[in-house]
């Protein structure tokens, strides 16, 4: 993959870059040590933790940013070992910002209704009502400040260092690929879902099989991110008196349990509509039923044209 993301900065770890970085450092800092020194949201502090707030976006903006940057270039070249040693390097800045988060978490977890309100609103604050909501329905589970700023510290090797092994793994992973007039090819994992999608079911196939065998020589390594993901992310939620696994996932969705009930109780009283057309799938495709490489498979009817890739960009632009 190629693409220009210079809109971003001039140079990877150019003088630009490292500049947006220590003053992005350097503000976190200085906000963090004014916020840490504000009693939580009361009537007399208001014009203060606005301006926390207001700081607070401004700053999550900017890392989200160079997070972003970075996120592609890892994305586009997961064996460049600088761009892996820079996203290494981020991560500790956000569990400063973490930090910062926490300041803000506790100014909500105490304050009154009244307060609340009066801040909220602030004509500076008017259309962020959703969004403090959210933070104050978030702060009444947390931990206490100084366990939150331990748990954001020890994430930098922990959580998130196991996730940066899952997307290392995942991304440099190579499989396989056997096509049907015996040209073996090493392909990275990245192209096994395209071909998955191929109107050649033997191209389908050997990518499905090619990408199986490859992950096979992983799973211990791959089990183990994904469990010590899973079980720190519950040790936090038994600390922070979180009572279902399910709870933190629909806040992130922003919605609740009886709507996800609901969307389950509608897609299991029609599940047979998905399954007449899987079904049509396979009687189509003269087979006895779909296989898992068969469900992104277009149909070869005579109606079907294959477009080339020029005029596909040509319809994309």
């Amino acid at each position: 993959m190629d693409w220009d993301l210079t809109s971003y900065f001039p140079l990877f770890d150019g003088e630009e870059m490292r500049r947006f970085k220590t003053a992005l450092a350097a503000e976190i800092g200085e906000l963090r040590e004014k916020a840490g020194g504000l009693e939580p949201l009361n009537h007399k502090n208001a014009d203060a933790w606005e301006t926390a707030i207001l700081g607070f976006e401004n700053l999550l903006t900017r890392i989200r940013h160079i997070g972003s940057y970075v996120d592609c270039l890892t994305a586009a070249d997961a064996n460049n070992e600088a761009f892996a040693a820079e996203e290494a390097g981020l991560s500790v800045l956000y569990a400063e910002m973490s930090k910062l988060g926490v300041e803000l978490l506790r100014a909500f977890k105490t304050a009154t209704d009244a307060d609340f309100e009066t801040l909220c609103a602030r004509p500076a604050l008017a259309d962020a009502r959703y969004y403090l909501e959210r933070l104050r329905h978030q702060s009444r589970f947390t931990m206490s400040p100084d366990e939150e700023k331990l748990a954001a510290d020890l994430g930098v090797d922990g959580l998130v260092a196991w996730g940066r092994l899952y997307d290392t793994v995942s991304g440099k992973l190579e499989f396989d690929m056997a096509y049907p007039d015996g040209r073996v090819e090493r392909l990275p994992m990245s192209q096994r879902r395209s071909l998955m999608e191929h109107a050649d079911r033997r191209i389908r196939k050997a990518a499905f099989d090619g990408g199986n065998k490859a992950w096979a020589g992983f799973e211990h390594v791959a089990a183990a991110a994904l469990n010590a993901i899973s079980g720190i992310r519950l040790t936090l939620n038994r600390h922070r008196r979180v009572d279902h696994f399910l709870d933190i996932a629909l806040f992130q969705a922003g919605i609740s349990r009886p709507t996800l009930d609901a969307m389950f109780e509608a897609l299991f009283s029609d599940i047979e509509t998905g399954r007449c057309i899987l079904r049509y799938k396979a009687q189509t495709m003269g087979l006895p039923g779909v296989a898992w490489y068969d469900l992104g498979a277009e149909l070869e009817l005579p109606q079907n044209d294959s477009v080339s890739w020029d005029d596909g960009v040509r319809m994309v632009l």
